[in-house]
């Protein structure tokens, strides 16, 4: 509040200045009534009436323009600390989550704590404006930190090639780990793309050369929501550890991440592809390493097989 709203000055001012339009009208009224006739002392009631009138007017008047000025600013003040405070407790409650997170995955805190900080100011857990190139990096991060790693890739293999993703599948492929699983769903006006992938050598190779020893299998997303039915159809995701998950819209360049728990439905979603290989459900197919890598394996795209080389 500032110090002049209520002060005495003010206020007799503006007393005064009513005092002035109070006589200002007894004379208007005086002239209006009476244009001839000379002023005497029986006009002299009216006219102090009058100035007592507009000075307890203009006094009145500018006291209520003070107090609704000094309601407003109350007004204001309270909503800025409302803000303030939902604020506070937006940054409490992000704080609280990224701690949470850190806590119950300490394995990728390198990880986390890089996406905790780019998502701090936008939307927890959320990064926008994501270019292929920097969702590579993030994925080598997690890879660094991960044992086991299972991942859903929604693009032909050309795919890899085409954005130069070399250097993230070396990673992984270096990476020593328990199991690495990778399943390729893709749309289904994008199966004659997929064949034809799976018939060019250069791009399995690069495929190959670069992933090394990940079990690939691919399906397409209406054989996923036949196998799956209610499930949503995943974007590209990687999920470390059964904990740290890392998704990603290339078509809208948001990168999301979270701690999930075992129980999570993308948890679930693996064990649902294990249980196809193990039950040999033909709508899983297999992808075999190519000719010319080392293990000699046939390059092509069959049935899941299992460890015997049994059709699955």
């Amino acid at each position: 509040m500032r110090p002049d709203h209520l002060s005495y000055t003010r206020l007799l001012k503006a007393a005064v200045f009513g005092a002035v339009i109070g006589l200002l009208f007894d004379l208007a009224v005086t002239l209006a009534t009476s244009p001839t006739k000379a002023f005497s002392l029986a006009q002299v009631p009216s006219s102090v009436a009058f100035l007592l009138v507009g000075f307890a007017g203009g006094w009145l008047f500018e006291l209520f323009k003070a107090q609704t000025e000094v309601t407003d600013q109350s007004l204001q003040s309270l909503a800025d600390i409302q803000q303030s405070v939902e604020r506070l407790t937006r940054k409490i409650t992000y704080q609280d989550r990224a701690l949470t997170m850190l806590i119950d995955a300490p394995r990728h805190n390198e990880a986390l704590s890089e996406l905790i900080r780019a998502s701090i100011n936008d939307n927890f857990r959320s990064i926008p404006d994501v270019g292929v190139a920097a969702y590579f990096r993030v994925l080598s991060m997690a890879i660094n930190h991960a044992e086991r790693y299972e991942g859903i890739q929604r693009n032909p293999f050309r795919w890899y090639r085409d954005t130069q993703a070399g250097h993230y599948l070396d990673a992984l492929r270096e990476k020593v780990m328990t199991a690495k699983t990778r399943l390729v769903l893709v749309d289904d006006e994008d199966v004659s793309a997929m064949t034809q992938d799976l018939s060019d050598p250069a791009v399995m190779d690069y495929y190959w050369q670069h992933t090394g020893d990940v079990e690939t299998y691919w399906m397409t997303v209406s054989e996923f929501r036949t196998t799956f039915p209610g499930r949503d159809v995943p974007r590209d995701l990687a999920l470390y550890d059964r904990q740290l998950l890392i998704a990603y819209d290339e078509s809208k360049l948001i990168l999301k991440f979270d701690v999930v728990r075992r129980e999570a439905d993308v948890s679930e979603l693996f064990d649902g592809v294990r249980e196809m290989i193990s039950r040999h459900l033909p709508a899983l197919k297999r992808v075999e390493p190519s000719e010319s890598l080392p293990s000699g394996m046939s390059r092509s795209a069959r049935p899941a097989t299992d460890t015997d080389g049994r059709t699955i």
